[in-house]
Order: C-alpha cells, then structure tokens, then sequence
C-alpha cells in the first residue's frame, strides 16, 4: 500500500538541532534511536487552479520517492497538511542533538544552557504547527509534545548528573541501580556498578577482549571517575531511561487515514537496485 512506501521518519530538526557523534571505539555503546540516514522532506505545493472547487496540491518525498496528493482546498489548507506530516513522520526531537559527553574531552562542551535553548525552539515551533482539525490529529500533536517534553527532562538530568549526581534519585526508579554508587558520592559501589555494566555489555562489543582491557585500563587511570560517568550516564543511565520513555506509535491506520485526505496521491519513484 502508498502508506507503507513512505513511512521513513523525517528530518525537519536536522537543520535545527546539531548532533554529536559517539566514541567510534565504543561500538557496542551508541546511543539508542539513533535515526536512519535517509531524511525525508514534505514541501507544499502551489494549488492547481485558484477556483474554490478545484484540486490543490501538496507534494511530500521519502528517500527515493516523491508523492503529489490533491486535495479539496476548502476542507484544509496547506499549512494544516504540513503539520499534520511532520507530527505523523516525526519521531525522536531532540535525539538528533546530542549534547552528553562520549570521551572527557568534550565535558567543557556540555551545556544546560544550549540544551534549554535547542528545547524551547522544538517546543516552540511543534506547539505552533497547525493539523488537520480532526481528534486523531490533534491527539497525535500532544503525544509529540509530551514525547518532546520526556526527552528533554531526561537529557537535563543526565547532564545535571555528571556535577550533581544525586538528581539520578529524582529520575527512573527502573534505571537507578545502574547508577545507585554515582547518586550516593559512594566510589566503591561506583566501581562495582561500572565493572558490572562492563560485565554485560562486552559481549555486545566486536572485541570484548580489547574492550575490557580498555576499561582496565580506564579504570587504573586517576580520571577514572570520568570515564566512569560517562559509561554509567551517558551510554548506561541515559538510554535506560530513553527506554522508559512513552513514545506514540502511530498505526497503519493513521497512515492510512493521511492518504484519505487526499482525492488521489501521486508517486514518482527512482530506480532501487
């Protein structure tokens, strides 16, 4: 079916939100969600006549394919159809800006300030996007909101964790016993939590071997609270509580249901070999 050719989530925030990119060494920690490389794009399109009665248009593309929809300009208008795209194609707004460090050198770049910023502008420009003014619709825009909302708290604490770790005890009860040591100021129960996330996560690396020489290492070293903290906040903590977080899903029936606003839709596909 159409609906199911096009479903790859878009990229609108890309140019809005920067990203960051993990410790390339540390394969078996990326960060989870990370978001597929094809980004599609929703454009309106001029209205195929200015009379009341006739079909207007809005054109919409996925990675390989672009779609012309024609719809009654007096049921909704073009702006209303973007909103209505963006809330159903997007997923995931602030995973893109990755503010947590991956390696100690890019704690100074941190900043609770940018975070803030990079929300308020995705809150700000989700709050304002017009949808089709139907229930389904409107629905589906504050489960964004609130799924934006989430987000961005638990980003905030992550960040806020690495100076004032006892803020974990405010954040998941399901994700504190990864960092039970960190929120305590305890480093003894640190060291055990971080030997233990070790533990289970090198048989996920390429090299466990030469993972857990690395984290011996580390471990040796006087900087090892930090590497500590980033392993237990940034790859442990963050994407436990990432997993907790409510996300709407929408179904193959609201997908449908976008293709029935239109009269008839329109795809022009390239060659996939």
């Amino acid at each position: 079916m159409l609906y199911s050719s096009y479903r790859a989530a878009g990229y609108w925030l890309l140019g809005l939100l920067a990203a960051c990119s993990p410790d390339p060494a540390d394969t078996s920690l990326q960060r989870q969600d990370a978001p597929p490389a094809a980004a599609p794009v929703a454009s309106p399109a001029a209205p195929a006549s200015a009379t009341s009665d006739s079909l207007a248009a809005y054109v919409w593309e996925s990675d390989v394919c672009r779609y012309t929809g024609r719809y009654r300009p007096g049921s909704f208008s073009q702006a209303q159809l973007a909103g209505t795209w963006h809330v159903l194609y997007n997923d995931v707004w602030l995973n893109y800006y990755n503010p947590l460090p991956h390696q100690p050198a890019t704690l100074a770049k941190m900043s609770l300030d940018s975070l803030d910023d990079h929300y308020h502008r995705a809150h700000r420009y989700l709050e304002n996007l017009a949808v089709v003014p139907r229930p389904v619709w409107q629905q589906l825009k504050q489960a964004r909101l609130r799924e934006l909302e989430q987000e961005y708290q638990i980003t905030r604490l992550a960040m806020q964790a690495f100076t004032q770790p006892e803020v974990l005890l405010t954040g998941s009860p399901d994700c504190l016993p990864l960092v039970q040591g960190l929120a305590t100021h305890n480093d003894s129960l640190t060291r055990r939590d971080w030997h233990r996330f070790i533990e289970n996560h090198k048989t996920q690396n390429a090299s466990p071997e030469q993972y857990m020489a690395r984290y011996l290492d580390r471990a040796a070293d006087a900087n090892w609270l930090t590497y500590a903290k980033i392993d237990l906040l940034t790859y442990g903590w963050f994407n436990c509580a990432n997993q907790k977080t409510a996300r709407p899903e929408p179904t193959e029936t609201l997908y449908r249901q976008f293709d029935q606003l239109f009269v008839q839709v329109e795809s022009a596909c390239d060659d996939v070999d």
